[in-house]
Parts: C-alpha cells; sequence; structure tokens
C-alpha cells in the first residue's frame, strides 16, 4: 500500500473500540537496501513537539503551568495500524494496551 505522509500527519487515530487516541503526529521509519520502511507511529501531542524539535521551548511553558498534557505520546509498531481508510486511521487494539512512548 502507497500513502502520501504529509496525508496522514495530524489526522486523528481511534482505537479499536472508537476512542480518539490523539493526532498521528510522526512516523518512525527505517532504512534498508529497497527504500524505507515505517517501523512505528507515534501519536500524540509529545510527538508534535518533536516533530518540530521545540522541547526547549516548551518544557520551560510545561513546568510553569504544571501540565502533564503535553508528556502524551503512544508508539504504536507498524503492525497494530490499520491505514485501509487513511484520512481515519486505526490502531487494531484498545488504547489500554498501547504503551506510552519515552
Amino acid at each position: 500500500m502507497e500513502i502520501n505522509v504529509e496525508l496522514l500527519l495530524g489526522t486523528k487515530v481511534r482505537d479499536i473500540d472508537g476512542r480518539t487516541i490523539g493526532r498521528l503526529e510522526e512516523l518512525r521509519v527505517e532504512r534498508d537496501e529497497k527504500g524505507l520502511l515505517v517501523d512505528a507511529y507515534l501519536i500524540g501531542t509529545s510527538a508534535l513537539v518533536e516533530r518540530l524539535s521545540a522541547w526547549t521551548l516548551v518544557r520551560p511553558i510545561n513546568r510553569f503551568l504544571h501540565s502533564r498534557n503535553l508528556y502524551s505520546l503512544y508508539r504504536v509498531p507498524w503492525q497494530d495500524m490499520d491505514l485501509s481508510d487513511p484520512q481515519h486511521p486505526r490502531v487494531r487494539i484498545p488504547m489500554r494496551d498501547l504503551r506510552h512512548a519515552k
């Protein structure tokens, strides 16, 4: 399956139960002799901050606001993502079974 990455970035991702997990903000890829292969999808606010390389700006603001919301980040292995409808990506497992990425 071939999908334009720029069309996926920022789309809401739901789990198998229909719960919103967050927005798909980044992809982790591995290079092989044939090209690039998706290893994992990063979903959540922290993934956006990481993609924009804005941690040095966000951390002081986050500390000041005493917020934990900026640290929501899920790493979803490629095999757990259903992209059969790229405009409405879904994770094949329930949100409770996802692990927060570090």
